[in-house]
């Protein structure tokens, strides 16, 4: 039997407010692609399908058509994750299309594939606020409570997937979305969300699972605390310069007997992130050697230039974001015979909207002397 692992989709996230649908779209369309391509029996969607759990028509419309489009290949497993709103998609569940089974809670799904009887233990997210701790517990406490209470359900849907495999024989994978202690983070994830300090030891994963297709972390990896094939998919988009995106990807899960091997496929539809660093004349050049991409860019600079950003952009309308890092001594400010250094803020002020060809208005620049120098006084 084979099946396609994917997770963390995060639809509708934006990039310093940039809005990413279309590239969305056109990765999830690769996934249905690389899974017809590839013959696979059933595919697995471990959670965090939205980005928010405000529901946005146009995100929930894409997210939708994506299921739909991959059912049309395989039947779908999917579950929510910490970035989805688990009461919304209960609700929705019942009314999906046919072959798309969506879980909220635990459960334990019998799915029929071209390949035979596949068995599904599903753990959506377990939110930590449900950890049964006392008013006053400290953090080693909550931490030990969660771990006891994510292995407790991962031992009762242990039990239910064997009594459900003894009742039709056949390949039993565990659907979780959860943070393995070990896990690799640096992929955009939120920290408030990242829950690292909830995290499961890889030893409560039960071994009689055939695979563990997990979800969460978005950089692909396999996880080998855990006593049986388990691996973090990542996330099938680049969505943050903190270092994802260096393999956007799928998982192809082989079971035979066994045996479980995994192959990780690239999905190559959405835009790369890229991070220069260089001159306000070398950034140009650097971003020409990459197609199809975002950029992150760092300008090297003796001194300070009041509107590099505005500058970088007319270069290169793909940066997304526009650091400066200023070269010269920390203490001696740098400066020209063309352009001296401003002393103060009201200086730099006057400065800027001269170097950017604005107008000088004389009520504005005095407002704006008197409230840095009424701060000043506080």
């Amino acid at each position: 039997m084979r099946l396609l692992h994917t997770g963390d989709w995060h639809i509708g996230k934006r990039l310093y407010g940039v809005d990413r649908l279309r590239e969305f779209a056109d990765a999830l369309e690769e996934i249905a692609q690389i899974a017809a391509d590839n013959d696979v029996d059933a595919i697995l969607m471990s959670g965090d399908i939205m980005d928010r759990r405000i529901v946005e028509p146009l995100v929930l419309s894409t997210c939708l058509q994506a299921f739909e489009r991959l059912a049309q290949v395989a039947p779908v497993v999917a579950i929510t994750g910490n970035h989805d709103e688990p009461l919304f998609w209960a609700e929705i569940a019942p009314y999906l299309a046919p072959r798309i089974l969506l879980a909220a809670s635990e459960a334990v799904f019998g799915v029929d594939t071209a390949a035979g009887r596949l068995t599904v233990a599903c753990m959506p997210w377990p939110e930590p606020a449900e950890t049964p701790t006392a008013t006053g517990d400290d953090r080693g406490v909550s931490r030990a409570a969660y771990a006891e209470l994510v292995t407790e359900r991962l031992e009762g849907l242990a039990h239910q997937a064997a009594a459900s495999r003894r009742d039709h024989p056949g390949p039993c994978v565990l659907l979780a979305h959860a943070m393995v202690k070990g896990g690799v983070s640096g992929g955009g994830e939120r920290e408030l969300t990242l829950a690292g300090t909830y995290a499961v030891p890889g030893g409560a994963f039960p071994a009689t699972f055939d695979y563990v297709a997990l979800g969460h972390l978005h950089q692909p990896q396999m996880m080998r605390a855990i006593p049986t094939t388990g691996r973090y998919c990542g996330s099938p988009l680049a969505l943050d310069f903190s270092g994802d995106g260096t393999n956007p990807s799928v998982t192809l899960v082989d079971l035979e007997g066994d045996v479980t091997q995994v192959t990780e496929v690239p999905v190559t539809a959405g835009r790369r992130l890229i991070r220069l660093r260089g001159t306000l004349d070398q950034l140009p050049d650097l971003a020409a050697q990459h197609d199809n991409a975002w950029f992150f860019c760092e300008v090297q600079s003796d001194g300070v230039r009041l509107d590099v950003v505005r500058e970088v952009r007319d270069r290169i309308p793909n940066a997304l974001r526009v650091e400066q890092l200023n070269e010269g001594s920390p203490t001696q400010p740098p400066s020209t015979e063309d352009e001296p250094v401003a002393a103060s803020l009201p200086d730099m002020y006057a400065q800027w909207l001269t170097t950017t060809g604005r107008t000088h208005h004389s009520d504005l620049l005095a407002t704006f002397t008197d409230v840095v120098e009424r701060t000043g006084e506080r």
